[in-house]
Protein backbone atom coordinates (compact mmCIF):
# COMPACT_ATOMS: atom_id res chain seq x y z
CA UNK A 1 0.00 0.00 0.00
CA UNK A 2 1.21 3.52 -0.84
CA UNK A 3 0.53 6.62 1.10
CA UNK A 4 0.78 10.33 1.02
CA UNK A 5 1.45 10.12 4.88
CA UNK A 6 2.95 9.10 7.95
CA UNK A 7 -0.40 9.71 9.48
CA UNK A 8 -2.29 7.49 7.55
CA UNK A 9 -0.19 4.85 7.86
CA UNK A 10 -0.21 4.71 11.83
CA UNK A 11 -4.16 4.74 11.59
CA UNK A 12 -4.18 1.76 9.47
CA UNK A 13 -1.65 -0.07 12.13
CA UNK A 14 -4.25 1.59 14.91
CA UNK A 15 -7.29 -0.03 13.26
CA UNK A 16 -5.31 -3.93 12.77
CA UNK A 17 -4.75 -3.31 16.59
CA UNK A 18 -8.09 -2.64 18.02
CA UNK A 19 -9.65 -5.45 15.64
CA UNK A 20 -7.14 -7.68 16.60
CA UNK A 21 -6.31 -8.24 12.71
CA UNK A 22 -3.92 -11.10 12.39
CA UNK A 23 -1.31 -10.89 10.01
CA UNK A 24 2.37 -12.62 9.13
CA UNK A 25 3.63 -9.17 8.48
CA UNK A 26 3.19 -5.54 8.31
CA UNK A 27 6.18 -3.20 7.44
CA UNK A 28 6.26 0.03 7.32
CA UNK A 29 8.47 1.60 5.02
CA UNK A 30 9.76 5.04 5.07
CA UNK A 31 10.69 7.14 1.97
CA UNK A 32 13.97 8.62 1.86
CA UNK A 33 15.41 10.16 5.04
CA UNK A 34 16.02 13.34 3.36
CA UNK A 35 11.98 13.49 2.30
CA UNK A 36 10.98 12.89 6.37
CA UNK A 37 10.15 16.25 8.51
CA UNK A 38 11.46 15.81 11.86
CA UNK A 39 7.92 16.22 12.98
CA UNK A 40 7.54 12.53 11.21
CA UNK A 41 10.68 11.12 12.37
CA UNK A 42 9.10 11.73 15.92
CA UNK A 43 5.86 10.11 15.17
CA UNK A 44 7.82 7.12 13.87
CA UNK A 45 10.03 7.02 17.00
CA UNK A 46 6.79 7.22 18.99
CA UNK A 47 4.67 4.14 16.98
CA UNK A 48 7.98 2.38 16.38
CA UNK A 49 7.90 1.42 20.32
CA UNK A 50 4.41 0.55 20.41
CA UNK A 51 3.78 -2.00 17.09
CA UNK A 52 4.53 -0.64 14.02
CA UNK A 53 7.95 -2.74 12.79
CA UNK A 54 9.67 -0.16 10.16
CA UNK A 55 12.51 -1.57 7.67
CA UNK A 56 13.99 0.25 5.05
CA UNK A 57 13.31 -0.74 1.28
CA UNK A 58 16.90 -1.63 0.95
CA UNK A 59 16.44 -4.63 3.90
CA UNK A 60 12.85 -5.79 2.20
CA UNK A 61 13.88 -9.70 0.24
CA UNK A 62 10.59 -9.20 -1.84
CA UNK A 63 11.47 -5.74 -2.70
CA UNK A 64 15.13 -6.20 -3.16
CA UNK A 65 16.09 -8.55 -5.98
CA UNK A 66 19.74 -8.64 -5.21
CA UNK A 67 19.01 -9.22 -1.69
CA UNK A 68 16.81 -12.00 -2.67
CA UNK A 69 19.32 -13.52 -4.83
CA UNK A 70 22.09 -13.65 -1.88
CA UNK A 71 19.72 -15.33 0.42
CA UNK A 72 18.92 -17.52 -2.15
CA UNK A 73 22.74 -18.64 -2.71
CA UNK A 74 23.54 -18.81 1.27
CA UNK A 75 20.71 -21.01 0.99
CA UNK A 76 21.68 -23.22 -1.41
CA UNK A 77 25.10 -23.31 -0.84
CA UNK A 78 23.92 -24.82 2.51
CA UNK A 79 23.36 -28.10 0.68
CA UNK A 80 25.37 -28.23 -2.51
CA UNK A 81 28.49 -27.80 -0.69
CA UNK A 82 28.28 -30.35 1.99
CA UNK A 83 26.67 -32.55 -1.30
CA UNK A 84 29.54 -31.76 -3.37
CA UNK A 85 32.16 -32.31 -0.68
CA UNK A 86 30.76 -36.01 -0.37
CA UNK A 87 30.13 -36.62 -4.34
CA UNK A 88 33.98 -35.43 -4.89
CA UNK A 89 35.35 -38.09 -2.48
CA UNK A 90 32.92 -40.79 -4.15
CA UNK A 91 33.91 -40.07 -7.85
CA UNK A 92 38.06 -39.84 -6.22
CA UNK A 93 37.22 -43.28 -4.36
CA UNK A 94 35.81 -45.03 -7.77
CA UNK A 95 38.03 -43.86 -10.31
CA UNK A 96 41.00 -44.06 -8.36
CA UNK A 97 42.67 -41.26 -10.24
CA UNK A 98 45.82 -40.37 -9.48
CA UNK A 99 45.48 -37.09 -10.66
CA UNK A 100 47.01 -35.07 -8.02
CA UNK A 101 50.08 -37.51 -7.25
CA UNK A 102 52.57 -34.85 -8.70
CA UNK A 103 51.98 -33.49 -5.15
CA UNK A 104 53.25 -36.23 -3.45
CA UNK A 105 49.84 -37.18 -2.06
CA UNK A 106 48.46 -40.47 -0.88
CA UNK A 107 45.10 -42.05 -2.04
CA UNK A 108 43.03 -40.14 1.73
CA UNK A 109 45.02 -37.04 0.08
CA UNK A 110 43.51 -37.64 -3.48
CA UNK A 111 40.37 -38.29 -1.81
CA UNK A 112 39.76 -34.83 0.34
CA UNK A 113 41.08 -32.82 -2.35
CA UNK A 114 38.33 -34.56 -4.79
CA UNK A 115 35.73 -33.43 -1.90
CA UNK A 116 37.03 -30.23 -1.69
CA UNK A 117 37.03 -29.69 -5.57
CA UNK A 118 33.37 -31.05 -5.52
CA UNK A 119 32.76 -28.78 -2.64
CA UNK A 120 33.97 -25.48 -4.75
CA UNK A 121 31.90 -26.98 -7.32
CA UNK A 122 28.94 -26.77 -5.10
CA UNK A 123 29.96 -23.22 -3.96
CA UNK A 124 29.48 -22.39 -7.67
CA UNK A 125 26.22 -24.45 -8.69
CA UNK A 126 24.56 -22.76 -6.18
CA UNK A 127 26.21 -19.07 -7.35
CA UNK A 128 25.10 -19.92 -10.84
CA UNK A 129 21.75 -21.36 -10.06
CA UNK A 130 20.63 -18.59 -7.85
CA UNK A 131 21.33 -16.41 -10.65
CA UNK A 132 18.83 -18.48 -12.92
CA UNK A 133 15.53 -17.69 -10.97
CA UNK A 134 14.37 -14.67 -12.47
CA UNK A 135 11.24 -13.80 -10.82
CA UNK A 136 9.89 -10.66 -13.41
CA UNK A 137 8.45 -8.35 -11.43
CA UNK A 138 11.00 -5.46 -11.73
CA UNK A 139 7.88 -3.79 -13.68
CA UNK A 140 5.68 -3.86 -10.39
CA UNK A 141 9.26 -3.04 -8.38
CA UNK A 142 10.09 0.01 -10.53
CA UNK A 143 7.04 1.73 -9.24
CA UNK A 144 6.72 1.11 -5.80
CA UNK A 145 10.44 2.08 -5.74
CA UNK A 146 9.96 5.20 -7.65
CA UNK A 147 6.72 6.18 -5.09
CA UNK A 148 8.97 5.75 -1.81
CA UNK A 149 11.80 7.89 -3.71
CA UNK A 150 9.16 10.72 -4.44
CA UNK A 151 9.01 10.56 -0.74
CA UNK A 152 5.76 8.21 -0.53
CA UNK A 153 5.20 5.87 2.39
CA UNK A 154 4.73 2.24 2.31
CA UNK A 155 2.81 -0.18 3.92
CA UNK A 156 3.57 -3.95 3.47
CA UNK A 157 1.03 -6.49 4.67
CA UNK A 158 1.48 -10.22 4.41
CA UNK A 159 -1.21 -11.93 5.30
CA UNK A 160 -1.17 -15.78 7.13
CA UNK A 161 -1.47 -18.63 5.39
CA UNK A 162 -5.04 -19.68 5.06
CA UNK A 163 -6.57 -16.37 5.54
CA UNK A 164 -7.54 -13.51 3.93
CA UNK A 165 -6.33 -10.14 4.07
CA UNK A 166 -8.43 -7.58 5.39
CA UNK A 167 -9.60 -5.90 2.74
CA UNK A 168 -12.54 -3.95 3.78
CA UNK A 169 -10.04 -2.28 6.30
CA UNK A 170 -7.28 -2.12 3.44
CA UNK A 171 -10.34 0.09 1.29
CA UNK A 172 -10.65 2.30 4.10
CA UNK A 173 -7.31 3.09 4.51
CA UNK A 174 -7.39 5.80 2.12
CA UNK A 175 -4.29 4.86 0.31
CA UNK A 176 -2.60 6.76 -3.07
CA UNK A 177 -2.72 3.05 -4.58
CA UNK A 178 -2.18 -0.82 -3.60
CA UNK A 179 -0.17 -3.14 -5.18
CA UNK A 180 -0.19 -6.78 -4.83
CA UNK A 181 2.42 -8.90 -5.10
CA UNK A 182 2.81 -12.75 -5.04
CA UNK A 183 5.60 -14.30 -3.18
Amino acid sequence: MIFEDLEKCIQLFNVFKDKSVLLSQAILIPPLREKISPDQINLLNESANNFIKSQLIEEIRILNPKLDRKIRQKDMSKWLMPFGFIAGIAFSNMTNLSTFSFLGVNSIGESLIGGLLGMSSGYLGSIVSSASININRQKELRSIIKFNKEGKWLVLLENQIGTELPWTLIKQADAKDIVFLEG
